[in-house]
Parts: C-alpha cells; structure tokens; sequence
C-alpha cells in the first residue's frame, strides 16, 4: 500500500510539472505575438514612431559592415599623394610642360602661383598613372626631392556607403508615411522630418563623392625653382662680401624708385616749365625800360656844388 501510495503521488508531481511547462511557454507565445502585433500596428502611425524604428535598423547595418569579410588587396580604395621639386631654367616654360602633363594623365590643375624664380603647381592625376605622371614631371628639369604618400581609406568608404544605402531608406519610409497621412499637423511633422533625413543624405552623399574624389585622382605638388632661386639651407649672408651685395641691391632699387618717380613727375614739369619760361622772360624785358626813365623835370638834375664854391 506504501509503495503504490507514493508511485501516485510521483505520478501527481510530474502531470503538475509538465502542466506548469505548458502554460509558461504558452503565455511566453501570447507575450511575444503581442509585441510583434504591437510593433506591426504602430509602425507607420507617425514621424516620431519611424524615427524610432529607424534606430534598431541603423546598427544591424553597422554590424554588418564591421562584420565583413576583409577586402580584398585589389579592391582596396587607397588614397595617394606626391611631392616633387625641380630645378629648371625658365620657371614659365616648365610650369606650362607641368600643365600639359596634367592633362595628359587625366587630371587637371587644382592650384598654381607663379613668379619670376620659382612656382608651386598642384594637380591632379589619375591615380593607377601616378608613376607615369611623376616620371614626365621629372624629365622637366633636374629632381632635387620627391616623396610620396598613400592613405587606405576602404574602411571609410565601406561605412559611409553602408550610412547612404541606411539614409536613403530611412527617406524612403518617411516618404510612404506621408503619402498615406491626412492630418495637417501630422503631415507638417512628417515634412519636417522627410528635410531633415534628406539634408543628412545629401551630407553623406557629398562624403561619399569626396572619398570617391580622393582614390580616383592622386595629387602632385610640384615646386619649380630656378637654381638661384631660393637661398640654400645653412647659407651664411654674413660678412664684407654679403654685406656689399645687399648694399648694391638696395642702391639699385633705390635707384629704380628714384627713376620711376622722375618718369611719372617729368610729364608735370614739362608742362610748368613753359608758362614759367614765358613769365621769366617777361620781365626782364620790360626790367631795363624801367631803370632808365627820366625824372619828374625831363632832364637829369645837375651835380650838387661843392664846399669850397
């Protein structure tokens, strides 16, 4: 009796456990197809609640990204660059060999300045011909420097894609939200949030041309210089000698000045000195006819008599 009263009992326990697992899983079932019913009915009921769905979207994107396979070395986006300094003979002829180089390579000129002993010129150049293109810049005149450089920009340009395709989306969500609005409050909120997502795609957009701008066209700063040109590092400009060159140098400027400001004043003279010439002689013609007029009797007086007389 013992035996059979305690294999009841055991057989008791476990319908009640198993019961209990039953109903916990079924109300876990209840509970979570009430939050997937509760999202699914209030998605698209306003802007706020898509820009609430939009951030959950955003970051799988981002882990994904993070999560990729490596890129492989051939499809990497590498940002490069390039400086050269030569020496040349005629500044002006060799800058306009450096802009027929340019072109040449597929670029253009980004920036140039000019003088009579020196130039610094920036282009750019396809980047698969940047070899090329510092090659033919070379044979403009003797290297005196050249450096390099290259920036790997694949994880950049990977996530800014990755945020574009997420933007444009996002647009795409709160475009369809408008489309099926009615309210005049509620579609003055969705318009406001349709700028903003658009502002931060065209933001995004212009980054993504900006990278795209980087690893397609390589630059190339090219420093032209006379030999003389520039002063040569550890120069000493001390001494009888470098002090009788600088005092030359600014007697002839001095003298340059001094002749410019007689050429722009010798017009003005000229054209006083004939008026001046006119007057001066003027007067001294009619000088002498003053001197020698009679007295008031018409006749000089006679001399004065003498004491002794």
């Amino acid at each position: 009796m013992r035996v059979r009263r305690t294999a009841a009992i055991a057989a008791f326990g476990m319908v009640a456990v198993l019961g209990l697992a039953a109903c916990g899983s079924g109300g876990g079932a209840q509970t979570s197809g009430a939050t997937q019913n509760g999202k699914a009915s209030g998605e698209g009921v306003s802007a706020a609640d898509a820009g609430q769905a939009q951030q959950p979207a955003a970051a799988p994107g981002n882990q994904g990204s993070a999560g990729q396979q490596p890129v492989p070395a051939s499809q990497r986006r590498i940002a490069r660059s390039a400086q050269l300094s030569v020496e040349v003979d005629d500044v002006y002829a060799a800058a306009r060999t450096a802009y027929e180089v340019g072109t040449r390579f597929g670029g253009f000129v980004a920036d140039e300045s000019t003088e009579q002993d020196r130039a610094t010129i920036q282009l750019k150049v396809a980047a698969d011909r940047l070899d090329d293109a510092l090659a033919a810049l070379a044979e403009i005149g003797r290297v005196a420097a050249r450096s390099q450089q290259a920036q790997d920009v694949t994880e950049q340009v990977v996530d800014v894609q990755a945020r574009v395709a997420s933007q444009r989306a996002s647009v795409e969500r709160v475009r369809a939200l408008l489309d099926h609005a009615n309210a005049i409050g509620e579609i003055v909120q969705i318009e406001s949030e349709l700028t903003r997502r658009q502002a931060e795609l065209e933001s995004l957009e212009r980054r993504a041309a900006a990278l795209d701008g980087q690893t397609e066209l390589a630059t190339v700063t090219v420093q032209l210089r006379r030999p003389g040109g520039l002063t040569s590092p550890g120069r000493d400009d001390s001494g009888f000698l470098a002090g009788l060159a600088a005092g030359w140098r600014v007697f002839l400027a001095s003298t340059q000045v001094l002749l410019t400001m007689l050429g722009a004043l010798l017009p003005f003279l000229i054209a006083l000195a004939i008026p001046a010439t006119l007057i001066v002689w003027l007067l001294r013609r009619h000088r002498p006819a003053a001197a020698s007029t009679p007295g008031a009797g018409g006749a000089s007086a006679p001399p004065a008599p003498s004491a002794g007389n």
